[in-house]
């Protein structure tokens, strides 16, 4: 298991050094994302039932995600017990956040290219680590990369949420908590993208984590630990952020999809929305706050 999680970290590391699409090409050349955090928890881990509750009942376990995949191949799939899930951050480089930084009511350029370029890099990423686990004898997975597991629902609990939340695997890897603006903040902050493969064929232990409830699921944000900071809801620039609300997610969507998709595309000439500045000049940015 050890042997596997270090043969794994250094491939994700190695994958996001040296391929040439982890770069703003159209820019300056510099790197997208800086060396990648990676975790692992237990395929059975019963967090992922949790997050049925949590989430909705639409929200994969990965042994349902395997399943799938698996049955349309026309193959066995791995039981629970043989299970593990691999998850990654990969933080946002230190020029595309300061750069962002400065910015005020929209996305800065380098931010709008991340978002697009950027993710386009992760899910290769995934692609990537399947095909090179698949090669090694493993049954591999990426949820977010199949048409059959990842949909996007408008869900009346819990409004728009996918049935892979890479967010919340991350935070059953002990990659990260939760803030107030429902971002992940994590040892390298909360400007990030992240990402996620199954893995049939290891059994890997899941982290040791906090006894879950209310404080620990918010543990690295300052506001849930002492009321202070409130940064984020002061940086969002239609206030979608707030301490009796937390995050207005269609606020926040609509922002997105109804005036930063037109700004990126009028002066920065590529078709995405961005904004990202709830994870930039915030004390979470680029690492936790909150000490131990």
């Amino acid at each position: 298991m050890v042997e596997f999680k270090k043969w794994i970290t250094e491939e994700i590391r190695r994958f996001a050094k040296k391929d040439p699409d982890n770069r703003l090409k159209l820019l300056d050349g510099s790197y997208i994302f800086e060396e990648p955090l990676v975790g692992f928890v237990a395929g059975n881990d019963p967090l992922f039932y949790q997050l049925k509750e949590v989430i909705g009942n639409f929200h994969l376990t990965p042994h349902e995600a395997v399943s799938k995949i698996a049955e349309k191949k026309g193959m066995s799939a791995p039981s629970e017990e043989e299970l593990g899930v691999v998850s990654y951050i990969l933080p946002t480089s230190k020029k595309t956040r300061e750069e962002n930084a400065n910015m005020k009511e929209m996305t800065s350029e380098r931010w709008a290219h991340t978002r697009l370029f950027g993710e386009d890099f992760n899910k290769k990423l995934q692609r990537h680590l399947v095909a090179f686990l698949e090669k090694e004898g493993y049954f591999a997975v990426a949820p977010q990369q199949e048409e059959e597991l990842f949909e996007i629902k408008n869900d009346d609990k819990v409004g728009f949420a996918s049935s892979w939340s890479q967010r919340h695997v991350a935070f059953a890897a002990n990659l990260g908590t939760f803030g107030l603006s429902d971002g992940l903040i994590t040892k390298a902050g909360k400007a990030h993208r992240c990402g996620s493969v199954v893995v049939g064929g290891v059994v890997l232990d899941s982290p040791v984590r906090r006894e879950i409830n209310e404080t620990t699921i918010h543990w690295d944000c300052l506001f849930f630990q002492n009321g202070s900071c409130k940064v984020c809801a002061e940086r969002c620039p239609v206030g979608a952020i707030s301490e009796e609300e937390g995050h207005d997610k269609d606020k926040c969507r609509a922002y997105l999809f109804e005036q930063t998709a037109d700004f990126v595309k009028e002066n920065y000439h590529i078709d995405i929305y961005g904004c990202g500045l709830c994870q930039t000049a915030v004390p979470c940015e680029e690492e936790s706050p909150v000490k131990e």
